[in-house]
């Protein structure tokens, strides 16, 4: 790109610009001389997306949207369970492998290699059984390349972290910041403190009209035996009197 600016003498001065950015040179434009991305400009795919959410969720929209985009993503225990198996049949290839090469018999590899494949699919977690995370539980710590892998061990160690510090498994990351959801839950806490201060009084006026209840039995039985006790004495005065 040229811009052209006019002499006094009418003739026509061409200036290059750097790189098309209107300026001779990068130097004092307090940049590096390439022109890159505008990372806070929000694209109209973007804005029609918050927008949408916004008017969905109220006002809590675009939190909701912002933390369902930080949320891990959770391992697949069908994946997991996949790839070990893929480990326990490339480790029966290999001795079917090797002892093939040293000449053994092929209904003797066949047996080897069955009994190491039954072995090692026995030490396997039952996700059926288990729900699905015992693959999440028993997949290797650390990093290991495999994208479902390590998602459980992050999963496995962010819920550790949350066990030691006393976090709630229902938190959602951001909620804090979410002033509806605050309220929400404040609101359901007081809820819940006024259904058992209910519970608790309730409980109490029970204790108490047990407590009455006993308390007439008591002299009920009391008035009793001091009427019997009267009786038998007027029949021991009566008895003696008689003996006189």
């Amino acid at each position: 790109a040229a811009g052209g600016a006019l002499e006094p003498s009418g003739a026509v001065l061409v200036v290059a610009m750097y790189n098309g950015i209107g300026l001779a040179t990068v130097r004092g434009s307090g940049t590096n001389g390439y022109v890159s991305r505008n990372l806070a400009h929000v694209s109209a795919t973007r804005s029609a997306q918050l927008k949408a959410g916004v008017k969905d969720s109220g006002a809590g929209g675009l939190h909701n949207m912002e933390r369902a985009g930080d949320r891990p993503k959770r391992a697949n225990p069908e994946i997991l369970l996949h790839n070990r198996k893929r480990e326990v049949e490339a480790k029966c290839l290999r001795l079917q492998e090797g002892l093939e090469g040293q000449g053994v018999p092929d209904d003797e590899v066949e047996r080897r290699v069955g009994e190491l494949r039954s072995q090692l699919l026995a030490r396997l977690p039952a996700a059926a059984a288990s729900g699905g995370r015992g693959d999440a539980a028993a997949a290797p710590s650390g990093r290991t390349g495999e994208t479902h892998a390590d998602a459980a061990s992050k999963e496995r160690e962010t819920n550790a972290l949350k066990e030691a510090l006393g976090i709630s498994s229902a938190y959602v990351g951001g909620s804090a910041f979410d002033r509806e959801a605050q309220e929400r839950e404040k609101a359901e806490r007081q809820a819940r403190r006024d259904a058992e201060e209910a519970e608790r009084a309730s409980l109490l006026a029970e204790l108490e009209r047990e407590q009455a209840r006993e308390e007439r039995q008591r002299a009920k039985e009391a008035r009793r035996r001091d009427k019997e006790e009267r009786r038998a004495e007027k029949k021991r005065q009566k008895k003696s009197r008689g003996s006189d």
